[in-house]
């Protein structure tokens, strides 16, 4: 979506939307707050708000949508630190079959 704000090392703010099968949620754009805090030396807290949600409807989806969704992206984001790039191509794969 887009950057709304930027803190050297510290902040990154963006828009974002509810996936494509919500379809009325996504006509709104929520905000992504993504707050950088160091811990000693070698680790990074990173604190994540999701705001600017809408009331009923298909917003209560897409409440559950990023609720489940966010651990798993924040977990793919420690583990490219940790471990290294992931290798995206087989699931780009499967993607592909699921959208023809």
């Amino acid at each position: 979506m887009r950057i709304i704000g930027f803190q050297n090392e510290r902040m990154l703010s963006f828009t974002w939307n509810a996936p494509p099968d919500l379809p009325e949620a996504r006509k709104q754009r929520t905000i992504v707050i993504l707050r950088f805090e160091p811990e000693g030396d070698a680790q990074t807290r990173v604190i994540l708000h999701h705001v600017g949600w809408g009331d009923g409807g298909e917003w209560d989806k897409a409440l559950a949508y990023f609720s489940n969704a966010w651990p798993h992206v924040l977990q793919n984001l420690q583990d490219s630190f940790s471990k290294g790039p992931r290798d995206w191509t087989q699931w780009l794969e499967q993607m592909k079959k699921i959208t023809k």
